[in-house]
């Protein structure tokens, strides 16, 4: 899905939005949504009531403005009061481990924005000299332009060493860094830490004696979230670590998120689960195919086919971890010296298919079937020509015959050779397969291969896999593969909104955590202090408050924005 898609689905999705919302508006069946949103706090919200009692008989609210639906209700209000006070010293013990994890992540948050933000300055700008290195000097038309295209090659390969070297943060553009088909993964990952963030802070509210007036979810363009209201009014009455408690609990959670996440995913925990049901692990024998979005793929590795090896790498161990590094970071593997055997007999005499342009990018034959390939024997006269060839006798074929020089092969007129693709273009990639039992003519379970030509990131899109298959052709593929991909945006999120929700910026947690530190270290006894010291206090206090929120929100929006920026000129792929 290209960007402009992504806009149009965007805005359709919106669009759509406010007509049902309209429509349901006039006929009443929404409560209160006369009343349009003037602002969103994602972290927490303090709304002073007059009877905090009184909110658990107003009913839900729907509010809807431009880009954000917002629902709000009392319904979960005495649960969470039922939580907090079943096990109240529990709840003491475990909000004040949440207090020493929020201080320390709020002290290492700001060193990791310092360190992201100072980073992707340096890497925008070493992406701005690579791009004046490597540009045309004849063309004097020369621009940063979006890169929202997948790239490859060595310069993808340049680039994409560059990112690892500075880039703190991903950014998350659907159809650029986040497959558009994990899209509905990552919107559940983020709804779930949202819920999880704010059940801690109303939890430690109602163990603190300070009632919640309502909670709901949001929909804020793209972003999912939670939030929770509660009494300005009983909250300033809290003492200084009552108040922490609850201005932490949220953080909190997102580490016991993250933490209970790791160990799932560790501890095997999903596989032998799953083994127990209606599936069987192939972890050590390859990768098992979910599902195929529409190609040229989709009649040939059925859903559950187990793949089995990429080229020469067998997929016998660490399984999907395999899959991954082939397809993702390939530059890195180390290339098999062996060739494949042909014969001169096949060589077709024009050189057409060797013609590999921008414009033809796979070979400027008019058969397709038709690939460049390079001689590899090294003693050879012929070392390192190129010839045309029929490709799916050489390289589709399970028996093939390897080699590393002419006299390797069996074939009349032999000649050893390799794929030949110019660096920056699709590469062949055989692709070795078993079909699962069910599938007709699956010739007896034997292992078959087939042929890829193009970007292998797009290939790691287009084929969703998992370790897990199923034992019969009924049992459902998603459920796997679901479950393991939203624990693992989930744990990635919960860490990422750990460390930006403690931090000293406006409209965080971090927020009202500094100024609850800060006006406790500055407070004075009003009996041995004259009226004129207590402003002056409060002066200095509020000038390094001001200092540091300023400074923080601000490397803040230039690690946020300027990430997303980076993703879309310089780091897109």
């Amino acid at each position: 899905m290209v960007f402009s898609d992504l806009v149009l689905t965007f805005l359709s999705f919106w669009a759509l939005v406010h007509v049902i919302y309209r429509i349901l508006l006039r006929q009443n069946s929404l409560h209160g949504t006369h009343q349009h949103l003037s602002r969103i706090n994602i972290p927490l919200s303090h709304l002073p009531v007059s009877n905090p009692n009184l909110v658990f008989h107003k009913p839900p609210t729907v509010t809807l403005s431009y880009f954000c639906l917002r629902y709000k209700t009392t319904k979960f209000n005495a649960f969470f009061q039922s939580l907090a006070n079943r096990a109240p010293k529990f709840w003491k013990i475990w909000f004040d481990i949440g207090v020493l994890v929020g201080i320390s992540a709020m002290t290492i948050g700001i060193g990791v924005m310092i360190l992201a933000g100072w980073k992707l300055l340096m890497g925008m700008i070493r992406s701005v000299e690579f791009n004046f290195q490597n540009h045309d000097i004849n063309d004097n038309n020369f621009s940063l332009q979006p890169k929202l295209v997948k790239r490859s090659g060595e310069i993808n390969h340049q680039i994409e060493k560059n990112n690892e070297d500075h880039q703190v943060f991903i950014p998350v553009i659907p159809g650029v860094t986040l497959p558009t088909s994990h899209l509905i993964y990552y919107l559940i990952a983020l709804l779930i830490c949202g819920i999880i963030h704010e059940a801690g802070h109303a939890i430690a509210a109602y163990r603190e004696s300070v009632p919640i007036d309502y909670t709901g979810i949001f929909l804020y363009f793209f972003y999912p979230g939670a939030f929770v209201s509660f009494s300005d009014l009983h909250f300033n009455k809290c003492l200084f670590r009552e108040k922490l408690r609850i201005l932490c609990a949220g953080v909190w959670h997102n580490i016991v998120i993250f933490l209970f996440g790791m160990f799932i995913l560790n501890s095997g925990i999903i596989t032998l689960s799953m083994s127990l049901t209606g599936y069987r692990s192939v972890e050590g024998t390859g990768v098992s195919v979910i599902s195929v979005e529409s190609t040229d793929l989709t009649g040939i590795l059925y859903p559950s086919t187990l793949i089995t090896k990429l080229d020469d790498y067998d997929l016998n161990e660490a399984s999907l971890e395999k899959w991954n590094n082939f397809l993702l970071k390939n530059y890195e593997l180390t290339k098999g010296n062996y060739g494949f055997c042909a014969s001169e007999k096949d060589i077709t005499p024009s050189l057409d298919c060797c013609d590999i342009t921008a414009v033809h990018p796979y070979g400027n034959s008019e058969n397709k079937e038709i690939s460049c390939f390079q001689r590899s024997d090294q003693n050879s006269s012929h070392y390192k020509e190129l010839s045309c060839l029929h490709a799916r006798p050489i390289l589709v074929n399970i028996n093939e015959q390897r080699c590393r020089k002419d006299l390797d092969c069996d074939n009349p007129l032999p000649m050893c050779v390799l794929p030949y693709t110019p660096s920056g273009f699709p590469v062949p990639v055989r692709i070795y397969f078993k079909h699962p039992p069910w599938i007709a003519n699956q010739k007896e379970n034997k292992e078959q291969v087939l042929l890829w030509l193009g970007d292998l990131e797009n290939l790691w899109e287009i084929v969703q896999v998992s370790t897990l298959q199923p034992r019969w052709s009924w049992v459902p593929l998603w459920i796997p593969f679901t479950v393991e991909i939203i624990i693992r945006y989930t744990v990635s999120f919960s860490l990422a909104l750990c460390i930006l929700n403690i931090l000293p910026a406006f409209q965080l947690d971090g927020y009202h955590a500094l100024t609850t530190i800060l006006t406790r270290l500055y407070e004075v006894d009003d009996r041995a202090s004259t009226a004129i010291s207590i402003s002056k206090r409060t002066r200095q206090r509020k000038k390094l408050e001001n200092g540091i929120v300023y400074g923080v929100t601000g490397l803040v929006g230039w690690v946020v924005f300027g990430t997303l920026i980076s993703g879309v000129f310089f780091e897109g792929h």
